[in-house]
């Protein structure tokens, strides 16, 4: 599963409120990895699961360490959890997980890739209160989705699964991953998210991690293209669809009226902790591919201790955002962004600081809007004249 922004908002509560140490913002949402494997075998997986078709296994979290997180977080401001995986709903004892986390009256979002969700567990999930469900669908034909996501008949078992969502109610978010085999298909999914009652259709480009390194190598698509296809759906697309759709493009390539007007999703990396299938507390998925942001285990250690005092946690404080690098640095929406993806920053150059390497590319290249850059006046002054020099009509000597 891809990892999906949150909407941005601000903490219910202030690190005064909860009496938290200088320094330490509220933890208000637990990105809980439930399940090591997946039913199926993506080729663009940033995680990089076991496959395991049918949960036999033991690679799940377990639901006492889940108990545990929660009881430790509250009181640091928890608000959120959102299950992922893997394939959250392989875990032998998902009903029980979503029962637990419902009695502690938070929010319960679900990634899920729908395959096994039938009437009964989506009215289960929504008598539990479980408040937004996106499932993944990768293309508009089972040829397509079925091709990357391994399994053939994940498909028809991934609609199902939405319809089975739609009928209790729920506004499910389809997700498409875009690559060179299912590009062509864009209006088709739309209108596919339409038809079947979806509330949203949210399209991703492949993250180079796991194994969609290798298949971004193969299968991505080129950030001028991406660029091109965000302008598509922004000035044809959005015209014309019943749903909502969202585009994996950072803000500085938002027109000036989606950002005012809409609600924005968006990684709040600092208010936010993960924990993988084995128990460890990690910055978010990344953990798998990366240890070394993990930051502790639930089985031996206390999240508030790992919150107030893991060393790791200390330095993405420091530095992110005001200690970005590059064009990061640079950009208007510093502060909004946070570098967009902070783990994905690390794991291409080894530094939570480093530029986004899409917009790092924009920017070399001379994609990168310049009315989102910070300018010195001299930079100003330059561009205003270039400005000035274009739009004065030419006179006759």
């Amino acid at each position: 599963m891809p990892c999906e922004e949150m909407t941005v908002q601000a903490p219910s509560q202030t690190t005064r409120e909860l009496n938290l140490p200088e320094g330490v913002p509220p933890l208000t949402s637990l990105y809980l990895y439930v399940a090591g494997s997946c039913n199926l075998a993506c080729r663009h997986c940033w995680i990089a699961p076991t496959f395991d078709p049918n949960g036999s296994n033991d690679q799940f979290v377990k639901l006492e360490y889940v108990e545990k997180a929660i009881r430790e977080a509250k009181p640091l401001g928890l608000r959120s959890v959102k299950l992922t995986g893997g394939e959250p709903v392989l875990h032998p004892q998902f009903r029980e997980l979503v029962a637990l986390i419902s009695e502690e009256e938070l929010d319960i979002i679900i990634e899920t890739n729908g395959t096994l969700v039938d009437d009964d567990l989506a009215e289960y999930m929504k008598q539990k209160g479980v408040s937004f469900i996106s499932v993944s669908v990768d293309g508009a034909t089972a040829e397509v989705h079925d091709a990357l996501r391994g399994v053939w008949g994940s498909y028809q078992d991934a609609l199902k699964g939405i319809r089975a969502l739609v009928r209790v109610g729920y506004p499910v978010q389809l997700i498409c991953t875009l690559h060179r085999g299912n590009v062509s298909q864009m209006a088709e999914v739309v209108e596919l998210g339409e038809s079947l009652g979806c509330g949203s259709v949210k399209f991703n480009h492949v993250q180079r991690v796991g194994r969609g390194d290798q298949f971004a190598k193969q299968q991505g698509l080129e950030i001028p293209k991406i660029i091109k296809l965000y302008q598509h759906v922004e000035n044809e697309l959005l015209l014309r669809s019943k749903v909502r759709i969202h585009f994996d493009i950072p803000f500085a390539f938002y027109p000036i009226r989606k950002l005012l007007n809409d609600s924005l999703g968006r990684c709040s990396v600092r208010n936010i902790l993960g924990m993988l299938a084995g128990g460890e507390l990690s910055l978010c998925g990344i953990g798998v591919t990366v240890p070394e942001l993990i930051y502790g285990h639930m089985e031996n250690g206390n999240l508030r201790e790992v919150w107030y005092d893991s060393p790791g946690l200390a330095h993405l404080r420091e530095q992110i955002p005001s200690q970005l690098e590059g064009i990061c640095g640079q950009c208007l929406h510093r502060d909004l962004c946070q570098g967009v993806c902070v783990a994905n920053n690390f794991h291409v150059a080894g530094r939570l600081n480093a530029p986004y390497q899409f917009c790092d590319y924009a920017e070399m290249t001379g994609l990168f809007p310049i009315s989102r850059k910070k300018q010195s006046n001299s930079e100003k002054e330059e561009h205003d004249e270039k400005q000035r020099i274009a739009v004065v009509p030419a006179t006759s000597g």
